[in-house]
């Protein structure tokens, strides 16, 4: 009688390890699923992405598209994030250096505000992104800065390694800031950058390894601008990027120059989504309090000639 109990108790305990060991064996298997362009090229070509939340695609104008992707690590990270993608083919599309109230002064505003002062007769404000890091308290660039024609600033430190310009002949390019002075009369518009992340179509290596926010600007090859925001600080939402990251990440999507902005609490990704009712809407959350809109002290604004 003892043996049979001691048997039944022996397979009890077998069928109890064996279910258990059958259910701690199941894992979750993930497959990263693209359904537009860039997003197919960041799976592609990159050890980015583990599982795609969201990838959509719309566009603003003729020339200006948005790309909105959402997806899991490989590290096992919620990342969120936007892309302009603008077509500089087209002779009515362009940016410009944006400053607060539109006036060659530095200070901070908000990047809406700079966009709503900046209306006029002349051109749509399609949307934009902040632009150089700053003094947070009076709002003067890092780097060099040129308005209107007008120059601003023509000084910059070690980590600013380029610049976004607009010559007069309304040619879009990235530039390495040590061309900046002796071609500063050249320039209609600059904004300052901080460091490579792609030149001349190859990863520039990183030695700062801090994840942040992220502002970033790349060009392309067949002559298309992409302005990149990463969202950052907040677990469940998206955690930031590291310069190398966001390396691969603009050279995935077609960038051979890549510069990295402002980010942290400055990045700002807005939208004007009704055209004439200029009504700009921030589709990223910025990292200050919540998602508040940071003023920031200049930025870069997309403009189509009406």
């Amino acid at each position: 009688m003892k043996a049979i109990k001691f048997l039944l108790f022996t397979l009890f305990i077998s069928l109890q390890v064996s279910c258990q060991t059958t259910s701690d064996d199941n894992y979750t298997t993930y497959k990263a699923v693209a359904k537009t362009d860039r997003a197919k090229q960041l799976i592609e070509n990159t050890n980015l992405v583990a599982q795609v939340f969201k990838d959509s695609t719309y566009t603003l104008t003729e020339g200006v598209d948005v790309y909105e992707f959402d997806y899991l690590s490989q590290k096992g990270l919620a990342m969120k994030t936007f892309v302009y993608d603008i077509d500089l083919n087209r002779p009515d599309v362009s940016v410009v250096a944006s400053l607060p109230d539109n006036k060659p002064k530095f200070a901070m505003q908000p990047m809406t505000g700079q966009a709503t002062a900046l209306l006029n007769t002349k051109f749509d404000v399609i949307g934009g992104v902040n632009g150089d890091f700053y003094d947070m308290t009076t709002g003067v660039p890092r780097g060099v800065f040129v308005f209107n024609g007008m120059v601003l600033k023509d000084t910059y430190i070690d980590r600013n390694e380029g610049f976004l310009a607009v010559d007069k002949s309304n040619k879009v390019y990235l530039q390495d800031i040590k061309l900046f002075k002796e071609n500063k009369d050249n320039y209609q518009h600059v904004v300052s950058g901080g460091v490579w992340l792609v030149k001349d179509a190859e990863l520039v290596k990183q030695s700062d390894e801090a994840v942040h926010p992220r502002t970033a600007i790349g060009t392309t090859k067949d002559n298309h601008l992409l302005l990149m925001v990463v969202d950052g600080r907040n677990y469940t939402w998206s955690n930031g990027m590291d310069y190398t990251d966001l390396g691969v990440f603009m050279k995935a999507i077609g960038a051979e120059q890549a510069l990295n902005f402002d980010g942290g609490g400055s990045s700002t990704f807005f939208i004007n989504p009704n055209g004439n009712a200029n009504e700009f809407l921030i589709r990223n959350l910025p990292a200050d309090n919540g998602g508040k809109e940071r003023a920031v002290a200049n930025g870069i604004i997309i403009t189509k000639a009406k």
